[in-house]
């Protein structure tokens, strides 16, 4: 008898984790026999309060770590909560294994309890999905999950399990001993030709510029980034996504641009330069609506080349060079392969200085102790804080685009993230609980609204319960932020839903077990900071901001900026 037949399912299952080098499952308590089977073997379970922030919490540590993480689900309703994390993982690039519980083989299509089409549900959103039908080949199709997961451009991969299969005994041995708990799992580049006559284009051109996007950091090629923009004496721009790919100190470094072009954004100074180059080069970038101020950043008479690992994505809306391949393997072959050129390093790196200082003179203003805090000010004090492992996690709407806008990186382990797949709302915190299961030691901020923080108070009981330490921002200025100032912008006037109710989030952190002050005045900021940092369980700092401020999004064109004060002075829809 093999080793195989002798185990059951769930232990096969369990044993594989271990070999990928898994060391927490994130569920609540079903499939139970394989949550069991974990715990037996020193696999942690880490238990949120629903599958859509569960998600959001595995996005987060794979964004950080570079490793796969391992959701396990239950059926039906549970599963249907999974359907947008996956979503925004699928678009982000974000690789998750999902283990989830399906119905006896023998009850499917019967409308069992709980029973629903979960291929269906699933397809638009994951990679790969499989209903595991038999006993035999367990480890093949799970370690299929994980390939699915980690390779090409990462994303969700979803193996379903029967009840009736958890505790029955395993059939034909896989023999696998493989570890794919890692991400990018395979570092393919074009092939010499192609580096050739992209080199000679980027020699030969009078001014390139990267536009870089968050397939730097999945690739972990910010150090080939930063080697290929030296030599190339080429500036670097990024999405909110690719934010940090190179430090923003560094002399050619133009931080985020994609939509943050409205007066006052850095944004507004840098997109002259990106238009007035001939030569773009954009890295693990999708070419997206928010990533390119609506296709508006890029010359129609520049020249295009783009490195990519999904070829479906060169091409999209620029005709480019296509240079199909991991980001990392691609710069480093382009950057050896490049010659010498005549461009003056020095002027270029003057010109993006002044796009800096231009930027900090406009923004001074908002950054004085006045009341009520802006959010500039608030931001100001995360960035004293920023330490060379910290962790920056925003949520959707405003308080990705502060954190994008008003964060200046200086280290390239320094991370932000924020959810830009699918932007929805409530992804903040457990985007932020997530980079703290990777980096345990670091220091790990977490910037939302009042609205989005809304879709995920409970998670704070999880952040206690688990005993992980974040430092949580709410940006209370009492409004839908991005929605009452876009429709204000569109519209001239705003729906009823732009006002939400006065809530005291320090009270709900007190409520779960967390340390939790409210701050209503900008010189009592740093204090309130220190204070959070000596607390021994999450912090939440509940920050009165001005609702009348606003980030320098292109859609609104100096619309806003034009009313008194820089306040909507309309009523609300009946």
């Amino acid at each position: 008898m093999t080793l195989d037949t002798q185990r059951k399912i769930v232990d096969i299952i369990a044993d594989g984790l271990i070999r990928h080098d898994v060391e927490f499952i994130l569920g609540q308590s079903v499939p139970t026999a394989l949550a069991l089977a974990c715990e037996d073997r020193g696999i942690r379970n880490i238990t949120y309060r629903q599958e859509n922030t569960g998600g959001a919490i595995a996005d987060g540590y794979a964004r950080v770590s570079c490793r796969v993480p391992v959701m396990i689900c239950q059926n039906g309703p549970a599963a249907t909560l999974a359907v947008a994390p996956f979503g925004e993982a699928m678009k982000a690039g974000t690789p998750i294994v999902a283990i989830m519980q399906e119905v006896d083989r023998a009850h499917i299509g019967k409308n069992a309890f709980q029973e629903y089409d979960h291929r269906a549900l699933f397809g638009p959103v994951t990679k790969w999905f499989h209903l595991l039908e038999s006993v035999d080949g367990v480890e093949d199709h799970l370690d299929r999950a994980f390939i699915a997961a980690a390779s090409g451009k990462p994303g969700p991969a979803v193996l379903m399990l029967p009840t009736d299969l958890h505790e029955a005994r395993g059939g034909k041995p896989g023999r696998r001993e493989l570890r794919l708990g890692n991400s990018p799992l395979d570092r393919p580049r074009p092939d010499d030709r192609m580096i050739a006559e992209a080199a000679a284009l980027i020699d030969n051109a009078r001014f390139p510029v990267v536009i870089a996007g968050g397939g730097v950091h999945g690739s972990g090629a910010g150090e080939a980034l930063l080697r290929f923009a030296e030599k190339a004496a080429a500036p670097v721009a990024t999405t909110n996504m690719g934010k940090g790919a190179i430090p923003e100190t560094h002399p050619l470094a133009m931080g985020v641009i994609g939509n943050l072009t409205g007066p006052g954004g850095l944004g507004s100074q840098t997109k002259p330069l990106v238009q007035q180059s001939d030569l773009v080069l954009l890295v693990g970038n999708r070419t997206n609506e928010d990533g390119t101020d609506r296709w508006s950043l890029i010359s129609g008479s520049a020249r295009v080349l783009h490195i990519d690992i999904d070829p479906q994505e060169i091409g999209r809306n620029y005709e480019a060079v296509r240079l199909v391949g991991d980001a990392r393997a691609t710069l480093d072959a382009l950057t050896d392969a490049l010659g010498g050129h005549t461009r003056d390093r020095d002027s270029i790196e003057r010109r993006v200085a002044g796009s800096w200082e231009a930027f900090e003179r406009e923004r001074a203003p908002f950054l004085a102790d006045a009341e009520p805090i802006r959010a500039e000010r608030v931001l100001a004090a995360i960035q004293k804080r920023l330490g060379p492992q910290t962790v920056v996690a925003a949520d959707a709407s405003y308080s990705s685009n502060w954190v994008a806008g008003q964060l200046r990186t200086r280290r390239p382990t320094t991370r932000v993230i924020s959810p830009r797949g699918l932007a929805g709302l409530g992804w903040g915190l457990p985007l932020a609980l997530g980079a703290k299961l990777a980096r345990p030691d670091a220091d790990v901020f977490c910037v939302v609204g009042d609205g989005g923080f809304a879709h995920a108070w409970a998670e704070i009981e999880t952040a206690v319960r688990i005993g992980i330490k974040v430092t949580v921002v709410v940006l209370n200025n009492g409004v839908l932020g991005y929605q009452k100032d876009a429709e204000t912008a569109k519209f001239g006037r705003y729906t009823a839903a732009g006002h939400l109710s006065s809530v005291d989030h320090a009270a709900i952190a007190r409520a779960c077990g967390a340390y939790g002050v409210r701050v209503e005045r900008a010189r009592d900021l740093e204090t309130a900071f220190d204070c959070a940092a000596k607390s021994e369980t999450v912090a939440l700092l509940d920050v009165l901001t001005d609702p009348g401020g606003h980030p320098p999004i292109a859609l609104y064109d100096g619309i806003l900026d034009r009313l008194e004060n820089g306040r909507v002075v309309q009523e609300p829809v009946p």
